[in-house]
């Protein structure tokens, strides 16, 4: 597919993000396509709210919510498990309502929950950040039919929590580290096991955040600070980068009836107001078109 902007640099393909919705998000983040509503749903963690739209950034719609929405999995029944700040509970997106049912660290001063990703099975893996300090001192949950275990340990930034197209692989950073790891993962207990460098970030190019997997086991991964998603090849090749005219860009998704659209949220946060002034757009929701198409977003299993 043939896209305007597109280039070919030493086997990597360039191509150009447009803005989708003028947002202004200060920190956007969790982006995912729900096909049977075909709506696109992302949050805005520091403006505590949900924001939605269909494919083309039409009948925009937002709720308020009563505390930082973090990230969050579809359920079923039309309910979202939401990763709040301060814990996990059922949102019905329609009202804004929610009901906590696991706090998340409320001991520490300083730390949120914060990235989560839904596993082939249908389990939802979600970590935290401790924005006071950037220590790693968060836990990284898996929430199983309501059953809450931890997986990984000593994180200071839980992002890019994605898994391969056949669930054997989870891939997951901790951002501070500049590096995306990979894992083995078991599909039946849903335990990661032999911790691996997938990708290393070099100067320059931003902090690895949120990320999606395609059809082809290609990892899309947003990086904050470097203006920019990657696509990686499996073998942690790179193969595609998509060029965003802000720099903080946070999370990716593909969607859209063909399943071929890259969604992409952008974040104000950590910017001056020069930064600002030089870069009006930033916050908002962009949108390119690739060449791969996407895996159908799992439900939250109850």
């Amino acid at each position: 597919m043939a896209t305007a902007g597109a280039r070919e640099d030493i086997g990597v393909s360039f191509l150009d993000a447009q803005l989708l919705v003028d947002c202004k998000n200060l920190l956007g983040e969790g982006v995912q396509w729900h096909p049977r509503r075909r709506r696109l749903f992302w949050t805005d963690i520091k403006g505590q709210a949900l924001w939605s739209c269909d494919e083309v950034g039409g009948n925009l719609k937002t709720k308020a919510l009563d505390a930082p929405l973090c990230s969050f999995a579809f359920c079923d029944d039309g309910r979202m498990l939401g990763a709040f700040a301060d814990g996990l509970a059922w949102l019905d997106p329609i009202t804004g309502q929610r009901r906590l049912f696991e706090d998340y660290q409320t001991e520490a001063v300083g730390v949120r929950m914060n990235d989560g990703g839904v596993d082939r099975q249908g389990r939802f893996v979600v970590g935290g950040i401790d924005e006071a300090e950037r220590k790693p001192i968060t836990p990284v949950w898996s929430v199983d039919r309501g059953r809450v275990r931890v997986v990984i340990d000593d994180v200071a930034i839980a992002n890019s929590i994605a898994f391969s197209p056949d669930g054997r692989v989870m891939y997951f950073t901790d951002t501070v580290e500049g590096e995306i790891r990979a894992y083995d993962y078991n599909p039946a207990t849903g335990t990661p096991s032999k911790r691996r460098s997938f990708v290393s970030l070099g100067e320059g190019e931003g902090k690895p955040d949120g990320s999606t997997v395609d059809v082809e086991g290609g990892l899309w991964n947003a990086r904050f600070g470097g203006g920019a998603v990657a696509r990686y090849l499996p073998d942690g090749t790179l193969d595609t980068i998509i060029r965003v005219p802000v720099p903080n860009v946070t999370s990716c998704a593909l969607g859209g009836p063909t399943m071929r659209r890259l969604f992409i949220t952008t974040a104000q946060i950590e910017m001056t107001p020069a930064m600002l002034d030089a870069n009006p757009q930033a916050g908002g929701l962009y949108v390119v078109d690739v060449p791969v198409r996407g895996i159908q977003q799992v439900s939250y299993k109850r």
